[in-house]
């Protein structure tokens, strides 16, 4: 796996997904607690900012009906002075606008629809340089056509006040990167873990019982969890060991008197004429205990591969399909049936070598029983994609579709097929094998006949 799956599959576990989706409700939490605040802020700064000019105007407009208009300018002056420009405002102007007393250089342009309180910058020096900033004033008028404007600097409240976001909105960020940060490492840790469990069940799907899950010391859930699954493996060992020895055994108990019952009955055919009526009896008790063996190694065959405990080496599936073909090719021949074949060479499978060719043997079996003399089989091994897949093909009488599935049971056998010898075990063991060996058995139309594939 490159670096880049590794990076998507990390993307893609629980805890990353998890923590990306705590990230997003934190940040929208975090983004209504930043409203919040600067909401409370502005009330608080502004408000404050109001109450202390609307005291000044207050003042002054008491101030301006008890003073002449040199002691009121005089007053101005003098509170001009005591305050730095970036503190309080203060300018009187004439009717013409033009300056009278104040901190204020001009009367600053102003929309005559703008009401009484309105915002406008001034240039103040700031060490070498001057700097602009912006001030919040209210306009009233005077006698004599006279104006005055009362203002305050906001603008050192207005750089707390954008501290304070830039460190909240940080602080989100930062908080942000953590989580997708600590999701990114936990799905890392999870996609490990997962990998080294997949592998391990891998090899026990192939037939290693004796492999087991890892378990570090840590005693969390994933821990706990394989090490049930590991006390879970131990049983299924124990009881696929024993059921494997009851098999063997079975098996063995079962053949030999079979072997002695075949044995006894063709010596008894040699002592009696050709034709009687008891050499034909035993025939026939020769003919069923050659099925009933049939049967026997088919059932065990079936149950091998199902408990998946077999040997697996790389297979040349092109020279395997090649010699089940050469094999049947004397049967096709007694009944006229054209076995034509094209085997792709160099395929290769990770296998058991018998099995597969058990199965292969049975699909052209079933393939010759039931295609009708003089037709046709053919048998491809197609292996130019990544994956090899053989297909028998015949132009017998077929399966029906709503059978298919049906027929790959054990001892299933169709009202069609019954006149034909057989246990109805062949297509139940090739679905084993196929199984066993992570393939795809599919039953399709030949139209006529059927279509056989087994998809590595």
């Amino acid at each position: 796996m490159g670096p880049d799956q590794r990076f998507l599959g990390v993307l893609g576990t629980s805890p990353f997904r998890i923590a990306i989706v705590y990230s997003i409700v934190f940040a929208i939490g975090a983004a209504a607690l930043i409203y919040a605040v600067d909401f409370a802020v502005s009330r608080v700064i502004d408000g404050s900012t109001y109450n202390l000019i609307e005291a000044e105007v207050q003042g002054l407009r008491e101030q301006v009906l008890v003073l002449s208009r040199n002691d009121f300018i005089e007053l101005i002056e003098q509170r001009s002075q005591e305050q730095d420009v970036r503190g309080a405002v203060y300018l009187m102007v004439d009717p013409q606008l033009r300056p009278v007393a104040g901190n204020v250089p001009a009367w600053p342009k102003v929309d005559a629809s703008v009401g009484k309180w309105f915002l406008f910058k001034v240039t103040v020096p700031f060490g070498d340089e001057t700097r602009e900033h912006e001030m919040r004033a209210q306009r009233f008028p005077l006698p004599g056509g006279y104006r005055m404007l009362v203002g305050h600097d906001v603008q050192e409240r207005q750089d707390v006040k954008n501290l304070m976001m830039r460190g909240l909105i940080t602080a989100v960020v930062l908080t942000l990167l953590l989580g997708l940060g600590g999701g990114f490492w936990m799905g890392r840790r999870i996609l490990a873990q997962a990998g080294a469990i997949s592998a391990v069940a891998t090899q026990i799907m192939r037939g290693d019982l004796s492999q087991r899950l890892p378990v570090r010391d840590a005693d969390d859930e994933i821990n706990t969890l394989a090490r049930e699954i590991n006390t879970m493996l131990d049983k299924i060992e124990q009881l696929t060991l024993g059921m494997r020895t009851v098999l063997d055994s079975a098996a063995h108990d079962l053949r030999t008197p079979l072997n002695r019952l075949q044995a006894t009955a063709e010596g008894a055919m040699t002592t009696l004429v050709a034709g009687s009526a008891e050499r034909r009896v035993l025939e026939r008790v020769t003919t069923e205990v050659d099925r009933m063996r049939s049967t026997l190694d088919a059932l065990l065959r079936i149950a091998l591969a199902e408990t998946g405990t077999v040997a697996r080496e790389p297979v040349n599936l092109s020279e395997l399909v090649a010699s089940v073909v050469e094999l049947y090719a004397p049967v096709s021949e007694e009944r006229g049936i054209v076995l034509d074949s094209s085997v792709a060479p160099g395929a290769q499978v990770l296998g058991n070598r018998q099995l597969l060719a058990q199965a292969l043997a049975n699909l052209l079996d079933n393939a010759i029983k039931f295609t009708p003399d003089g037709g046709h089989i053919r048998v491809v091994l197609d292996g130019s994609g990544a994956a090899p897949q053989v297909i028998v093909q015949d132009n017998g009488p077929g399966i029906p579709a709503d059978k298919r599935e049906l027929v790959l049971g054990r001892r299933v056998r169709l009202d069609e097929a019954r006149k034909f010898p057989g246990s109805g075990l062949g297509l139940s063991l090739v679905a084993a094998v196929t199984k066993l060996h992570g393939a795809h058995l599919v039953l399709d139309d030949a139209g006529p006949g059927l279509k056989v594939s087994l998809k590595f």
